[in-house]
């Protein structure tokens, strides 16, 4: 590729590189790929085609994740026909006010008509299906079974100009790759904070909030014809237990069951442990299901210490040329099912900052990036951000800094939570803010609030979806 030749009008540079191949990595690719020449997103594992199992750099990889409205409306405009594809390898596509039976804090929620997707499925086959889209996009290559061992910059060391590569493990296989722009998407043990401490940059200012979550999955063969009135359940214990459980369907006729609790109630691994656990939830429909399913592979245990945030946009000084996306900068409890919803957003903040980038400086002319990009990033994850340790924050004993208005959000959220027992329109707010399709703010539609502090102080703890299907309009 010749360096000296002009950046067309429509692009910001002639090569990005992206740190990562997880879901972060993936997308950000696919945005990049509208906007430089070539995309090299590099991947310590190896990655192929028909990759559709679990591999090692997702450790987690097993356990059940969950891709939010907001999150599949995104990889939807990037990916044409990215559900219906999904589907046809064998995905499920449910609808969470109608699907979903969600026993929380102590009462089942009501049951509505709305229509909002659910997809269902594992993350190594959701993964596969996105990693085949973004490598047939134009200008997108795999670098896999390479990681990357630090930066390169210029001699002031003001811009970052591409990386040093090399296979895992073989110092002597390191060569340079040269990059307009660098995307570390590498997940929450990047290395970033280390190589710009190196570099002569101060290490980013990080909240943490240690949950000590740990979970338990195991799959199981899907009753046919089910017996139960609902396709997917979620049991959320009610303090002051820690506890709750997922039951999902995902491909090939199975269910995904996970099982968490923070604060060291953690699942044990055995089977019978396992089943205990399912039985202590507050609620026993989860338990019943999965006591008479048949399992059909061993239980997976994965531990997560703590929320963090890293926050770059912070920073006072930062080098051109590189930018931080996905559990790199922000990681969530994987138990509110927000990650991957999130690393869309990130992705589609950076899309807009290049954008932005090029009106004001003009193809090419990537400084100043950083900051726009970062500060963007961190507003488009806040709100996830707010929810989840928001929840976590009830527990007196987790560790962390609470915002001044914990208080008094935590009684709205319990009134709002009463509303939406019997209240379908009150859910449907809930919902939506919850697929981050919302922000938190229309819970103070002052119809919404009449609603909410009008709503009779009832619960229904029997069968779920006991009482008829409510209308939201």
């Amino acid at each position: 590729m010749d360096s000296t030749s002009p950046v067309p009008q429509r692009l910001s540079g002639k090569r990005a590189v992206v740190i990562g191949g997880s879901m972060t990595g993936l997308v950000t690719a696919r945005v990049l790929s509208d906007h430089f020449e070539e995309v090299t997103l590099i991947e310590r594992d190896v990655l192929g085609d028909e990759l559709t199992t679990a591999r090692k750099g997702v450790p987690q990889g097993r356990h059940l994740h969950i891709l939010l409205a907001r999150g599949e409306q995104i990889l939807s405009q990037l990916f044409p026909g990215f559900v219906p594809g999904l589907v046809q390898e064998g995905a499920e596509l449910l609808d969470f006010g109608r699907d979903l039976a969600w026993f929380f804090y102590g009462s089942w929620l009501v049951r509505t008509d709305d229509s909002l997707p659910m997809i269902c499925v594992s993350r190594p086959l959701l993964e596969a299906h996105v990693r085949r889209r973004v490598f047939a996009t134009r200008g997108v290559r795999k670098l896999d079974g390479h990681e990357v061992s630090g930066l390169r910059t210029t001699p002031d060391r003001q811009r970052v100009t591409g990386v040093t590569v090399q296979r895992p493990g073989d110092p002597s296989s390191a060569e340079a790759l040269e990059a307009d722009l660098v995307v570390e998407a590498s997940g929450r043990g990047s290395r970033l904070p280390t190589w710009l401490e190196g570099l002569g940059y101060p290490r980013p200012e990080e909240t943490s909030i240690e949950i000590d979550l740990g979970y338990a999955t195991r799959l199981y063969r899907q009753p046919s014809p089910s017996p139960y009135p609902w396709k997917a359940l979620y049991v959320q214990d009610a303090t002051p237990s820690r506890r709750q459980g997922v039951i999902t369907p995902v491909e090939g006729g199975r269910w995904i069951v996970t099982l968490a609790g923070i604060l060291g109630e953690h699942p044990p691994r055995d089977p019978q442990g396992f089943l205990d656990f399912a039985k202590s939830l507050q609620h026993d429909e989860l338990y019943r299901a999965v006591s008479s399913a048949e399992p059909l592979s061993d239980i997976e245990v994965y531990r997560f210490p703590a929320h963090l945030r890293r926050h770059y946009e912070r920073l006072p000084r930062f080098p051109e040329g590189l930018v931080v996306a996905g559990d790199a900068s922000t990681s969530f409890s994987p138990t509110f099912g927000q990650g991957m919803s999130a690393a869309c957003l990130t992705a589609m903040a950076l899309d807009q900052a290049l954008v932005a980038q090029r009106q004001r400086r003009g193809p090419g002319n990537l400084t100043g990036l950083p900051r726009h990009y970062h500060s963007a990033a961190a507003k488009a994850t806040l709100q996830p951000w707010l929810l989840a340790s928001g929840e976590d924050f009830r527990f007196p004993e987790v560790k962390g800094q609470r915002p001044l208005s914990f208080t008094m959000m935590r009684w709205f959220v319990k009134h709002l939570l009463r509303a939406a027992r019997t209240d379908a329109v009150v859910y449907k707010r809930f919902m939506r803010i919850t697929h981050l399709l919302s922000p938190v703010e229309e819970l103070l539609d002052p119809r919404v609030l009449v609603r909410v502090m009008r709503a009779p102080d009832v619960s229904s703890t029997g069968e779920p979806f006991a009482s008829t299907l409510k209308k939201t309009g």
